[in-house]
């Protein structure tokens, strides 16, 4: 009985502690956003966690793609690129940046696709 409480306390604090914020999305969200994160039963606050290091990457533009639409972001670097670092938020959709001075796209996952990626890996 002794195990079941200590496992089952574990594994309380462990889901506790995952839903913490990390300081790096203050670049993009409030504090009241963040709160409001945190205390989301469907674990938002986990997936923007882990959008930080796996939601951005960058592509060559696709041979007659239109993209004059898109905004046009310039980037410091292209290697660990996180969204928090240019204030931005994820969406319910895919957003599409030009890459100042390239010929290639930011995209920036939506928080399904994100999801989707979480799951998937467990």
């Amino acid at each position: 009985m002794k195990k079941c409480l200590l496992i089952i306390s574990l594994v309380l604090t462990q889901q506790l502690v995952a839903q913490k914020a990390s300081p790096a999305l203050s670049n993009s969200y409030s504090k009241t956003e963040l709160q409001a994160f945190e205390q989301d039963v469907q674990g938002t606050i986990n997936v923007l966690n882990y959008a930080i290091d796996h939601a951005c990457y960058s592509v060559l533009i696709p041979e007659g793609k239109e993209v004059s639409q898109f905004p046009t972001i310039s980037l410091n670097s292209n290697k660990d690129i996180r969204f928090t670092d240019y204030q931005l938020k994820i969406k319910d959709h895919t957003q599409y940046f030009k890459i100042e001075g390239t010929n290639e796209l930011l995209v920036v996952k939506s928080i399904n696709i994100l999801r989707l990626e979480m799951q998937n890996k467990k």
